[in-house]
């Protein structure tokens, strides 16, 4: 029996919701692009299919009914990372649907865009079948030409993050396009997955907990790990349709609860280290008698995550959200795990750029996990954005993260000095160089305690290790006939021989981590000392 199998794509997620700079607006595209394929598509889906011949809620449907069930003319197989796979009876039906699906889009969500493939399929091997459209949808997408986006005329006035015409006048948002205006209203629709409780959910970058003179925020990107090679895994072989879309709307509803539960976890963590108006020692921001949560999701869909923070918090809150996140497992009690990105800009500085870096970091966090081999751990990479610098990460590390007397370079890295990513949990490893209790360690030891270093030796130390091996050890020299004792750094030298070296990573990140798990450090201290 053949039939028509549609995949809908939505095109330009990131540059669509990372574009602003103001949170409501990027929060509010977030929920558009959400609604998109889990709203506006099923209403387009009920709007041209008479009720009864359609199956949209496909989370609840434990079984595949087109092939069985003649009177079904179309059913979601499912809906993720920023995709639907959708089978229709008849082509017809996938024109109509995307016609209005379309239309929708273009009322509802302007500017974004998407691109669709009818593929008639026998549906003896889903496997196959799958790999059909895919490969469709990507040789469209390649074929594709841009749309061209209407500009305005010499009248009118235009936006400053998307440059289209200002269209409205809103009586609390002021001039805004009708883009803008639609992410404003989707804002006010989106409901957080953070519970709303004693503590109020941030609507503002300022409402993040930042302090006058301390403008940094943390913009995190989370992405697990071999989630296409896993469902490449789970799908091999495998014919059937029933017993395949069965497996796949499993493991997706299954990640998709995975990922929000692990980020409720962490926000819990946060909550349980409120005292007196401050989590660690950030003040929190008070409006109408309620404290500010220093966190807010932006994009939570299955294994693809970005939130924005304090940024005294993002290091310490990817590490909370990789560790919680390996405790739990997904099928035949394999532990999860993901690589983050983290980056600490000023509040000024472009979203969309500082995004890009973090989204960066996390590729790199990818590439380091690869290279360690099977299993596939968790690890983190962060990157402080100096302003006006804005190289990609590479090209800034090629060119600010390097001793000029050391000749030899990692190949792996062309640059030295800095020892990220750092390992933050892979099954069965307990004694890497590249564990982060190293980090937190050498942290705790450099900022408290009674060796602990005064603040202006530490930024000289980190001052030394950028000019090199020499400079390093006429300081420490000079530190140690103070009392001032290095910590023990994980390969138990200063450098390595590529000139690599934890410290650094440390320092540069001295204004920027707060471990809020000091309580528990002597434990961990313990654990670390046997590495």
């Amino acid at each position: 029996m053949s039939f028509v199998l549609s995949m809908f794509d939505i095109n330009g997620i990131q540059k669509y919701v990372f574009q602003s700079n103001r949170l409501q607006e990027i929060v509010g595209a977030s929920t558009l692009v959400e609604q998109s394929l889990s709203e506006f598509l099923l209403d387009s889906i009920r709007e041209q299919i008479p009720q009864g011949q359609y199956v949209v809620d496909w989370k609840q449907a434990a079984d595949f009914s087109f092939l069985n069930d003649d009177r079904i003319r179309c059913e979601i197989i499912y809906v993720g990372g920023g995709n639907a796979l959708v089978a229709f009876r008849e082509k017809e039906d996938a024109k109509r649907v995307t016609r209005r699906f379309s239309l929708m889009l273009l009322e509802k969500a302007p500017s974004l865009t998407f691109t669709v493939v009818h593929e008639v399929v026998e549906g003896k091997n889903f496997n196959q079948d799958r790999k059909t459209v895919t490969a469709a949808l990507l040789r469209k997408k390649s074929e594709m030409i841009p749309p061209a986006k209407m500009g305005g005329i010499s009248i009118t006035q235009l936006d400053d993050s998307t440059f289209h015409p200002i269209t409205h006048h809103h009586p609390k948002y002021g001039f805004v396009t009708v883009e803008n205006l639609r992410k404003r209203e989707a804002f006010l629709q989106k409901k957080s997955v953070l519970p709303v409780d004693e503590f109020q959910i941030p609507l503002e970058f300022d409402d993040l907990g930042r302090e006058e003179g301390e403008s940094h925020i943390g913009i995190v990107h989370i992405d697990g790990n071999s989630f296409g090679r896993m469902l490449k895994d789970l799908l091999e072989g495998e014919k059937s349709y029933e017993h395949a879309v069965k497996k796949m709307r499993n493991i997706a509803a299954k990640i998709d609860e995975i990922y929000k539960k692990t980020f409720i976890e962490v926000v819990e963590v946060l909550k349980s280290n409120f005292r007196d108006g401050k989590i660690g020692t950030i003040q929190l921001k008070k409006k109408e008698e309620q404290y500010c949560l220093p966190i807010r999701d932006i994009v939570l869909d299955g294994d693809d995550v970005t939130f924005v923070c304090d940024g005294r918090l993002a290091l310490y809150v990817s590490y909370m959200f990789l560790k919680k996140l390996s405790e739990k497992s997904l099928i035949e009690g394999n532990t999860v795990s993901a690589c983050a990105g983290v980056v600490i800009a000023k509040s000024h500085f472009p979203f969309y750029r500082a995004y890009q870096i973090a989204e960066q970091c996390c590729q790199s966090a990818k590439k380091k996990a690869k290279e360690d081999g099977d299993p596939v751990g968790s690890w983190i990479d962060f990157h402080i954005v100096s302003s006006g610098i804005t190289n990609d990460l590479y090209e800034t590390r090629k060119k600010y993260y390097q001793i000029p007397t050391v000749s030899s370079i990692d190949y792996r890295k062309e640059y030295n000095l800095i020892w990220r990513p750092w390992l933050v949990n892979k099954e069965g490893v307990t004694d890497s160089d590249y564990d982060f209790r190293h980090f937190i360690r050498m942290h705790q030891s450099f900022t408290s305690g009674d060796e602990k270093w005064p603040r202006n030796k530490m930024k000289q130390l980190e001052e030394a290790l950028m000019l090199g091996k020499v400079e390093t050890e006429i300081f420490l020299k000079e530190a140690a006939s103070k009392g001032l004792v290095l910590p023990t750094s994980p390969i138990r030298t200063v450098f390595d021989s590529y000139g690599r070296t934890p410290y650094y990573d440390v320092l540069e990140m001295l204004d920027f981590f707060i471990d809020l798990e000091e309580e528990n450090r002597e434990d961990e201290n313990q654990d670390a000392a046997s590495f």
